[in-house]
Parts: C-alpha cells; sequence; structure tokens
C-alpha cells in the first residue's frame, strides 16, 4: 500500500503545491488589502475551498487506481486501491489543517486583540469538546467518502455508457438504505443540533457543549457504521478485483 501511497503522492505533488501556493498568496493578499472582518470571511472561504479541492482530488485518484492500467500493475492487494486515497485524502486534510494552525498563531503575534483560544474559554466548551468534534467530522468523511467510491466501483462494472449515472445512483440508494437501517435498528437517527445547546441571556448568547457524542445512541450509531464501512470495503474490493473494467 505503501508503494501505491508514494505514487499517489508523486502524481499530485505539483499540484498540492500549486494549490498551496495560491492560498498563500491569497491569505497574504487578505491580510494586505482586505478589511479584518472582510478578510476573515474571505479567508475561511479559502481554506473550505481548499478542502473541497482536497476531497475531489481524493476521489479522482481513486478513479485513477481502479481504471488506469499502469495502476494496476502496481504490486498492491486490491485493498489497497481503496485504502491508499482514504490515506492521501486525510494526509492532506492534515497539512491543511497545519497551514491553518501556522496562519492563526501568525496572525495572534500580530493581532493584540483577544484571540480564538480566549473565545473557546468564555463559551465554556473544552478544547476537548473541539478535537471530539472534529474526530466526528473526519468519521463522517470517511463514511461519506467510502459510499462515494463503492459507488464509483458498481458504477465501473458495467461497460455501458451510462456507469457514471449509474454510480451516482447507486450513491444515492446507497446513502438512503443505510439511514433506513440506521433508523430501524437504533430507532431515530443522530441529530446534530445536540452536540451544542444555544441559551440566550441578557448579556449575550451563550454556546455550551452537551457532550453527546460519546453517548449510547451516538456511541452506537458509529458501531453500526463501522460495520456497514467494512461490508462496503469488502464489496468495492470485489468488485474492483472482478468486474471493474481498466
Amino acid at each position: 500500500m505503501m508503494t501505491l501511497l508514494k505514487y499517489d503522492f508523486r502524481r499530485n505533488w505539483n499540484i498540492l503545491l500549486a494549490g498551496l501556493v495560491v492560498l498563500i498568496i491569497v491569505q497574504i493578499g487578505l491580510a494586505l488589502f482586505m478589511s479584518e472582518v472582510a478578510g476573515l470571511i474571505i479567508g475561511i472561504i479559502a481554506y473550505v475551498g481548499a478542502g473541497v479541492a482536497i476531497y475531489v482530488r481524493m476521489i479522482k485518484t481513486y478513479w485513477s487506481n481502479i481504471r488506469a492500467y499502469n495502476r494496476r500493475l502496481v504490486p498492491v492487494t486490491g485493498l489497497s486501491h481503496l485504502l491508499s486515497p482514504l490515506i492521501f485524502g486525510t494526509l492532506c486534510g492534515l497539512g491543511l489543517t497545519a497551514v491553518a494552525i501556522i496562519h492563526y498563531f501568525l496572525y495572534v503575534a500580530t493581532n493584540a486583540r483577544m484571540h480564538f483560544l480566549s473565545y473557546i474559554h468564555l463559551s465554556g466548551i473544552h478544547l476537548s469538546d473541539w478535537f471530539t468534534l472534529l474526530l466526528f467530522i473526519w468519521w463522517v468523511a470517511i463514511f461519506m467518502t467510502i459510499m462515494i467510491f463503492l459507488s464509483i466501483s458498481i458504477g465501473g462494472s458495467f461497460r455501458w455508457k451510462a456507469g457514471p449515472w449509474i454510480s451516482i445512483a447507486s450513491f444515492f440508494v446507497l446513502t438512503n438504505l443505510i439511514s433506513w437501517l440506521e433508523n430501524v435498528i437504533l430507532a431515530g437517527r443522530f441529530n446534530p443540533n445536540e452536540l451544542f445547546q444555544f441559551t440566550e441571556e441578557s448579556t449575550g448568547i451563550t454556546l455550551t457543549a452537551n457532550g453527546v457524542l460519546w453517548s449510547d445512541g451516538r456511541l452506537g450509531s458509529i458501531i453500526f457504521e463501522i460495520f456497514v464501512a467494512v461490508i462496503m470495503v469488502g464489496v468495492a474490493v470485489y468488485l474492483n478485483n472482478k468486474k471493474v473494467e481498466v
């Protein structure tokens, strides 16, 4: 798998470096020529856009791994063709997060106003809650990505020109089927609104964490999703090895 992961990074390295340079130039331009509020909003949009671009690149990497003839010649297992893009996307996401953290500390060093950590302290939400939330978001992204990978493999198993449309239809079928099964088995989906509680007081709006991420209901849902993810990975590997044509 490490061999395939190395090839994935080598293939996308120039694009990643170009995106990083563009992101840095945009952030410098915002700091120099935009107001603080406008620069903050556009800067966040730029980071979100970079994250979306990484996600799309991860999906394209998976498509290349299962359809390109030269990638099939790499001596790796079928599972590696699925795990390598997931690790690639995770590492790129961590890299983008590291850039955002460095940017934040540079901003704090040059700005004497109250910084983000102070807002976290005043909100009463512990850093562990934010870390748990980020971990939860990562898992949701990974689970959705596995569904997309399986949908691509299903569409690639057909010789028809309608393969991409079959992939799209498969994704919607999988999404609704898994959601229905989760509702039936766990008696109701997890409500993201339960993560935090907003209370309005005379001094303003207070944001507090409810700590429900690892409650019995949410933990059962995650275990169910892990079980389903393993099944989807197995089906995708089988289709890639037996059905998907190069």
